[in-house]
């Protein structure tokens, strides 16, 4: 009976803690501040319940409210400096980002995914700026520009996962493509070892990824650069899509 109550309680610190972590996921997520209910729904808990939770993460300075609502508080972005300055990845690519954004003048980054997202860990900006800012920290969708490079390296059944039952993929530009085509697409990223990508996510903008893999083949993340269209000609691609592969292999290299 004891080591029955001592397993069902321990059933239920895990599942305050996954709660928890759903609340700062949510807030993470948002974009702007939640009102309680909305933290309530969004993550399918009791009202009572994710009160009790805000209240536990506000203490700890995970969560902070004002007027406005719940948003992501000052111990999240301690934690996330803690990450940046301290990960073997970062700070093994981050001179291997900065040799890439000299040599290209395009703006080089590494990608992590993060469940069915990735999530931007570094970034080097290029000679030549982005219209628009890669945002560190930012979760951007798998199904689009350096995104597709983790959907490629997967197997159906976490492809499935991901994409669950969208029947076409519409890019930033507009274009729909239909699902069976995109899966093509994917196969044909995972052969090559790379993608290329025009107005996906952003209308505008060119970008070249590449897989970093460590030595048993897992996948690490995705290396990537991007530049506006005027930037990255059909010309460059060549060479460029050579400099990122290549970088690929040297942060995979240097962290052996």
């Amino acid at each position: 009976m004891a080591d029955e109550s001592g397993s069902n309680q321990e059933r239920s610190t895990m599942r305050s803690v996954e709660r928890a972590f759903d609340v700062v996921d949510l807030l993470s997520d948002s974009g702007r501040p939640l009102r309680l209910a909305e933290v309530a729904r969004g993550t399918g808990l009791h009202i009572a319940t994710a009160q009790r939770i805000l209240k536990v993460l506000e203490r700890r300075n995970y969560v902070a409210q004002d007027s406005a609502g719940y948003s992501v508080g000052a111990a999240a972005l301690a934690a996330a400096h803690s990450f940046l300055v301290g990960n073997h990845l970062v700070l093994t690519a981050t001179p291997v980002l900065q040799e890439l954004a000299a040599a290209l003048g395009l703006t080089a980054s590494l990608s992590v995914r993060l469940g069915s997202a990735r999530v931007l860990v570094a970034r080097v900006e290029g000679s030549s700026p982005l219209r628009y800012q890669l945002p560190v920290g930012g979760r951007l969708p798998l199904h689009l520009g350096a995104g597709k490079v983790f959907l490629a390296y997967m197997d159906k059944a976490s492809r499935d996962e991901v994409l669950g039952d969208m029947e076409k993929l519409e890019t930033a530009a507009g274009t729909a493509i239909p699902r069976d085509e995109y899966l093509s697409l994917l196969d044909e990223i995972a052969a090559q070892g790379y993608a290329v990508s025009r107005n996906e996510r952003v209308v505008g903008a060119v970008s070249v990824s590449a897989p970093v893999r460590s030595r048993e083949g897992h996948l690490l993340g995705a290396v990537q650069v991007a530049g506006r269209e005027e930037d990255l000609s059909d010309d460059r691609l060549p060479e460029v899509t050579r400099e990122v592969v290549n970088a690929g292999a040297s942060i995979a290299a240097r962290m052996r």
